[in-house]
C-alpha cells in the first residue's frame, strides 16, 4: 500500500514537536538538579557581576520589564488576550492560552518550593530590586516566556493584518529578550535562574503550540 508524503506530514510533524519538548524537559530537569544542589552555578558570578556593570538595562527599563512581567501582571494580561481570542472566534487558541495560564502558577510554585534556592546576597550582588520567593526558576522571566511566546507564535503564524502583526511581533520580542537581563541587572536572579525561567516557559509553551499547529490545517488567517 503506497502512503503520500501528504499523509505522512502530520506524524512527522508531532515526532519533531515530541522529540523537541523531550530534550527541552530533560534538559531542564537536569539544569533544575543541579539548582537544588548548588547555590549557584560556575560562571553565575563572573556573569552576573559584568552585567551589572552595563549601562543597560539600566534601573528605570529594568523595573519597567519586571513590572509588566510579573506572574500577576502576566495572568491578568493573558486572561485579557484569551477573551479577545475567543470574541474573534479563534477558540482553540483561546482555550490553549487559559489552560497554560492556569498551569503557570502552579508549576511556577511547585518548582520553587521544590529547589528552595536562595537568591544572590548583598555581598556578592548589588541588590537594587526586593523579591519574596525562592530564585529559581525566574518568575518574572518563566510567566513572559509562556505568554509573549503564545503571542509571538500567533503573529508568525497566525495574524496577517500586517501593522497589528509587526506590533505584536515587536513587543513580544522586546519582552522576551529583556526580561532576562533586567533580573540580572537588579541582582535578584543569577544567570542560571534566568535560563530555568526560559527552559521552564518553554516545557509549558511548546505542548500548546503544537497542539495548535497540528489542528490548525485548513484554518484560515485572521487579522
Amino acid at each position: 500500500m503506497n502512503i503520500s508524503p501528504v499523509a505522512c506530514r502530520p506524524g512527522r510533524a508531532a515526532v519533531i514537536w515530541g522529540a523537541a519538548w523531550a530534550a527541552l524537559l530533560l534538559a531542564s530537569l537536569v539544569l533544575t538538579a543541579l539548582a537544588a544542589a548548588h547555590d549557584r552555578l560556575p560562571g553565575d558570578l563572573a556573569i552576573a557581576q559584568w552585567a551589572q556593570n552595563l549601562p543597560l538595562p539600566g534601573l528605570p527599563l529594568s523595573r519597567f520589564v519586571r513590572l509588566v512581567t510579573t506572574t500577576q501582571v502576566v495572568l491578568g494580561t493573558g486572561a485579557a488576550v484569551a477573551v479577545l481570542l475567543w470574541l474573534s472566534r479563534r477558540r482553540r487558541e483561546a482555550l490553549l492560552l487559559a489552560v497554560g495560564l492556569a498551569l503557570l502558577p502552579l508549576l511556577q510554585h511547585g518548582l520553587k518550593e521544590v529547589v528552595d534556592r536562595p537568591r544572590p546576597s548583598p555581598d556578592l550582588i548589588e541588590l537594587r530590586a526586593g523579591f519574596v520567593s525562592p530564585g529559581f526558576p525566574a518568575g518574572h522571566v518563566m510567566s513572559p516566556t509562556l505568554l509573549y511566546g503564545f503571542l509571538l507564535y500567533l503573529a508568525l503564524v497566525r495574524l496577517r493584518y500586517p501593522p497589528l502583526r509587526l506590533a505584536v511581533l515587536a513587543v513580544s520580542l522586546l519582552v522576551l529578550i529583556l526580561s532576562g537581563p533586567a533580573n540580572v541587572w537588579v541582582g535578584v536572579h543569577w544567570p542560571s535562574d534566568v535560563l530555568g525561567g526560559y527552559a521552564w516557559g518553554l516545557v509549558l509553551l511548546l505542548p500548546l503550540l503544537a497542539v495548535d499547529a497540528s489542528a490548525a490545517e485548513g484554518d484560515d488567517p485572521f487579522d
